[in-house]
């Protein structure tokens, strides 16, 4: 049996970014994953991220915290709790607020079944044939 003798062996598909590029990486695959549409009006472009609990009030920059905003839907809920904001607005929909706690909790669907989210973020592992 032939042991790996670097990291090049046993992974690929790996990027190395700059910290510029892995957060503009990051914040656009949080816009793209609502359509690239306000997670909250869904009837402008998103713009901007907010973080449903606000930072002042402890809140994260994970990806389960930020939701892609337009700037007016930003600016308006402000550091209020979102879930009190958004059920005040005009534009309410239980159906977006199901999404949104879904996003929270980290939950993906795949054509109507729930996906394990960890599966789809492992690294390919490139197996070969040892020769003996």
């Amino acid at each position: 049996m032939k042991y790996a003798e670097s990291w090049g062996e046993i992974l690929y598909s790996l990027n190395c970014l700059s910290s510029g590029s892995a957060k503009k990486q990051f914040r656009n695959s949080i816009r793209y994953s609502f359509g690239g549409l306000c997670a909250y009006c869904r009837e402008q472009r998103a713009t901007t991220l907010d973080h449903l609990r606000p930072k002042s009030k402890g809140g994260s920059n994970l990806r389960s915290n930020l939701v892609p905003a337009c700037k007016s839907c930003n600016h308006a809920k402000g550091s209020n709790n979102w879930l009190q904001w958004y059920e005040q607005q005009d534009f309410y929909n239980a159906v977006v607020k199901e999404l949104i706690e879904e996003w929270i909790q980290n939950k993906r669907y795949v054509d109507g079944d729930l996906v394990n989210e960890h599966l789809d973020d492992r690294a390919a592992v490139r197996l070969t044939t040892c020769e003996v």
